[in-house]
Formats: C-alpha cells, structure tokens, sequence
C-alpha cells in the first residue's frame, strides 16, 4: 500500500528540522530513511510502508533492528540512534508491548528511541518514546502533531526507567547538589518528563508541547555520569 502524501511529508519535514537529508539511494523493500551523519553523531529516521502483517512485539522488533543494521554501521566512537514510523493496517498490539521496543540505556547494536504505529484506513498513531529527551525527540512530537493536525487520533506513552537508571540519575543529582552548594537540585530536570499524553486525542492543543517543552528542543544529551543513552 502506497504512504498517503500526508504521512510522508509530515516525516520529511520533521526530519528537515534537525537537518537530517533522504537516502533515496537505499532500496530496501518497503523501507524510506533520513539520516544524520556527523563526526561525533549519527541518527536515523525510519519509514516502513504497509507491506506485510506482523505477528507481535517481538516480529515488529526483529524487522526494525534488521533493516537498520543492514543499512546502517554504527561506528564505536559515535553511537547511532533511530527513530521509527510503521505503517500498518490496524494497530493491534498492547502499549505494554509496544514499550518494550524502545531502549533505555545504549543499545551497542543501535539505540531505538521512539516507535510510531500508524493505521491510515482508520486514521490512528500510536507512539512509543523511550524515558529520556533525546536529539530526535523533536522529529517525534512534530509528526504527532501533524498527524493530529490531518484528524488522527493520536496516542504517546513512554518507557519509564528501570532500576539502574534511576539510581544512576539519582547518584549525578546528588553529586550535582553538592557541587552546586544546593543551588541546583537535578542534574538533568529537562529529561524529567516528556509529553506523551496516554489518551486518544483529536485535538492539536492536546498534543502541543508547553513552553518549557518548547525550550528542551536544544537541550544537551546526556554526560558521562549518568549518560547511558545516544541522545
């Protein structure tokens, strides 16, 4: 089934933003991709067309990580990271499911940030963001937004931090703290939320960021201390 023009271009543009370009010179079937290449970063936004069912998780999983690796090398000074855009004809699958796509810590194989399901026929998007603002956050909350703006109902959760993470973050809070003399009491508050409202909504106000959220688009990823994502 072809992408509706909508769809693509809602992609494309949110992937402009961050000045990420097409590679229309790969052909893998059913698959379109930006991409970011830097000395110091590398990052991937994803697009898989309505071509064939998947049976659960773990079968959706196994063909983003497939198709990425194969297109895409992470060199080991840098890191990669994606994001990704399925299309499908019914989304099927449990939240509970979907979260289990996404990682929290760097995947040395490629870190998957955020998950986007989208059922044309019905006019529905699902989206899965991993717990911590990334550099393709933005690219996330933009097509949401323009799928709302075309009258989907859209769907966002996030993967929350396991235990490692927590106390990780916990112990660069604390350190922070003290070298701060208690004037800064987090390290990293702009990774604390991210908007994901876990309702289905149709209208854009529902899913426009505030202006705090607004001022994260540029925020810093994270240090070596508690830093265990590509961001």
């Amino acid at each position: 089934m072809t992408t509706p023009p909508h769809v693509l271009s809602a992609i494309a543009l949110a992937a402009q933003q961050p000045g990420m370009r097409p590679r229309n010179d790969l052909s893998d079937p059913g698959w379109m991709f930006w991409e970011l290449r830097t000395l110091n970063m590398h990052r991937v936004v994803g697009l898989a067309g309505e071509y064939r069912q998947f049976a659960d998780a773990r079968d959706l999983e196994a063909e983003i990580r497939g198709v990425l690796t194969r297109n895409f090398k992470r060199a080991w000074w840098r890191g990669i990271a994606y994001g990704v855009v399925v299309e499908v004809s019914a989304i099927s699958l449990r939240t509970d499911d979907l979260k289990l796509l996404v990682d929290i810590r760097e995947n040395e194989k490629g870190t998957l940030q955020w998950v986007i399901l989208v059922a044309n026929h019905a006019r529905t998007a699902l989206g899965v963001h991993t717990w911590i603002e990334g550099y393709l956050s933005p690219v996330y909350r933009d097509i949401l937004q323009a799928l709302v703006a075309k009258a989907y109902k859209v769907a966002s959760v996030k993967r929350e931090k396991d235990g490692l993470m927590k106390l990780l973050t916990a112990v660069a809070d604390v350190d922070i703290a003290i070298q701060s003399l208690g004037t800064r009491k987090t390290l990293f508050p702009e990774f604390r939320e991210i908007a994901t409202p876990t309702k289905l909504h149709s209208s854009q106000d529902d899913l426009c960021p505030t202006d705090q959220e607004q001022s994260r688009r540029s925020a810093s990823p994270l240090s070596h201390k508690t830093g265990t994502l590509e961001s």
